[in-house]
């Protein structure tokens, strides 16, 4: 997928969703509803096939190598904090 394409599909991306739209949250449906609407089976999850497109169309679920926690800006940002200031 281009990556025009991904900055348009993330836009229209609801947290906490599927990355197709559910037509209500997850916790307002029944199991059976969810897993009828992303194209699962209760009983064997998606088939081989479908994980592929998903895949190919998705790509992999992978977080991204982000700064991570550091703890020094942390410590900082807590002292710095106008109420610790006041104390």
């Amino acid at each position: 997928m281009k990556s025009k394409d991904r900055d348009v599909e993330s836009e229209k991306h609801v947290s906490g969703q599927a990355n197709r739209p559910l037509s209500a949250p997850p916790h307002a449906l029944t199991h059976e509803a969810v897993c009828s609407e992303i194209g699962a089976n209760t009983q064997d999850g998606l088939t081989a096939g479908e994980a592929r497109s998903r895949l190919e169309e998705y790509g992999r679920n992978e977080l991204d190598d982000g700064p991570g926690v550091q703890p020094f800006k942390i410590l900082v940002r807590q002292v710095a904090n106008a109420m610790m200031l006041v104390m």
